[in-house]
């Protein structure tokens, strides 16, 4: 594994601090970390878009099982996850526990194949974001009807001048539109359940059973639903910028596995029993995007529907500048470390924010979307192909973690207990590594064709072997380079 035994024996004869320099300043609590990386998993894109596509042509019936087993495993991840977090406390989320763990070469190649993955979701929502919004505006509001790019530009405004400013005040931006989007879901699944569900019939507990959890195409259920949790490893990467990190991102890591667990298994069993258990495949299968729709609309009034329309569009913003301030973290740590140009490392004086790298994120964002639109490229198609890319990149990054983790417990951690950092890491292992076999068998159906997936497939493998070797040329060439992979 690269060069694993670089930490214990560290050849390199370069003096590196215990961590290295710049550093990120912030001053964030439980709540605004834990509604900054909630907005990553977008509930209400979840709630509404998601879970529809899951009941029709994923696991079925089996759905809220999805959800459950989803995050079972990617809490058995977290335990060993927060351990080494606490042991190794710096800076770099993925990029340094990976390096860590399983040594420069593999860590290096993890951090930019990360950064490419963070990216492929705040650049390639841009189009979602402008078509939800111009429909809201042009179908809703009787607004004009305009390109997509032109909506989309609002929502690149707003990123790029929050992503600039210090990240408590995003954080505030965050916290209030995912509580909203959390307040419509528990309005709506509490309204189900009182009116009984489908013709006042009473809750059936039935996709609870085990005669469903192989509903439909459980494989296919079990990797959607993994992609659902994505955002909650990057508590990691704000460390600098969290008050009392040590206390704060282990709660928050547990906090936003378990609320999404109950959040989508629970909304899955309403929706379920909103259309009916013996209704509600075909009425999904007929209307994907409209079936949720027209349940809010029935349990909910138009007041509710209208509303939770209008939270999809900020639930989209949401995303968009969660993965914009994630991403420029990923840059700021890759140049901390020489890897990038150093002036991406650069901290504003008042905000404390990575405003270079946040500047850098915003003009590749924007320069690749104008590339997609003097190309003609389908806004879907485009959108498609980048989260398919995120999909496979994150779970990827993620199995490489929960490999990294119990190797380095192994050898700092011997004081934890046997199921940190045995135990739970060994299921979260074969978990994500099933996880990482269906998302590569089904590549293709993620980015929407054989042909874009061979070429996208050799992009993510490319960038990761550009990794690899570049930490070996700069083991020869720049070892002080070298040493600081990872903010080693």
């Amino acid at each position: 594994m690269g060069n694993s035994k670089m930490n214990a024996m560290s050849p390199v004869s370069v003096d590196i601090p215990p961590q290295s320099a710049p550093h990120l300043k912030g001053n964030m609590g439980f709540l605004g970390l834990f509604f900054s990386v909630l907005a990553y998993n977008a509930p209400m894109v979840v709630v509404i878009g998601i879970i529809p596509i899951m009941v029709s042509s994923g696991a079925g019936l089996g759905t809220p099982m999805s959800f459950i087993a989803a995050g079972l495993i990617l809490g058995s991840f977290a335990v060993g996850f927060t351990r080494m977090s606490k042991i190794q406390p710096k800076p770099g989320g993925f990029y340094s526990m990976i390096t860590a763990g399983l040594g420069r070469k593999v860590g290096l190649g993890s951090g930019l194949v990360a950064l490419l993955g963070y990216f492929c979701v705040y650049a390639g929502t841009f189009p979602f974001a402008g078509l939800v919004f111009g429909e809201l505006v042009h179908s809703t509001f009787h607004g004009p009807d305009l390109p997509w790019y032109v909506w989309g530009a609002m929502f690149w405004i707003a990123c790029t001048i929050l992503g600039y400013l210090k990240i408590e005040l995003s954080a505030k931006v965050l916290t209030v539109f995912l509580f909203l989007e959390i307040a419509v879901i528990v309005v709506y699944d509490f309204m189900v359940f009182i009116n009984g569900g489908f013709e006042h019939a009473g809750i059936s507990m039935a996709p609870m059973l085990p005669t469903f959890w192989l509903d439909g195409a459980p494989a296919l259920g079990l990797l959607f639903a993994l992609g659902m949790y994505g955002g909650f490893e990057v508590t990691v990467l704000f460390r600098e910028e969290v008050r009392n990190p040590d206390r704060v991102i282990p709660r928050v890591t547990y906090a936003v596995i378990a609320v999404a667990m109950v959040t989508y298994s629970v909304s899955s069993l309403v929706f379920i029993n909103s259309l009916g258990v013996d209704h509600v495949a075909a009425a999904a299968t007929a209307d994907p995007t409209g079936s949720m729709t027209k349940s809010l609309e029935a349990f909910g009034g138009k007041v509710l529907s209208d509303v939770a329309t209008v939270l999809v569009n900020t639930s989209t913003f949401a995303v968009l500048l969660a993965a914009h301030n994630i991403t420029a973290r990923y840059g700021f740590n890759l140049s901390a470390d020489g890897i990038l140009p150093k002036r991406l490392s650069g901290v504003h004086a008042r905000h404390g924010s990575p405003h270079i790298s946040s500047i850098a994120t915003s003009g590749a964002g924007l320069l690749l979307n104008v590339i997609i639109v003097l190309a003609g490229v389908s806004a879907i198609g485009f959108y498609t192909a980048m989260l398919g890319i995120t999909s496979f990149v994150i779970l990827g990054v993620i199995f490489a973690c929960a490999i990294a983790v119990p190797i380095y417990l192994h050898r700092h951690g011997r004081n934890h207990s046997v199921w940190s950092r045995i135990v739970f890491p060994v299921v979260a292992i074969a978990g994500l590594g099933a996880g990482l076999s269906l998302a590569a068998a089904n590549f293709p159906l993620l980015v929407g064709g054989d042909a874009l997936a061979a070429i996208l497939m050799a992009v993510i493998i490319g960038v990761f072997a550009l990794g690899i070797v570049l930490a070996a040329v700069y083991k020869r060439t720049r070892p002080e380079t070298y040493a600081r992979i990872g903010r080693q």
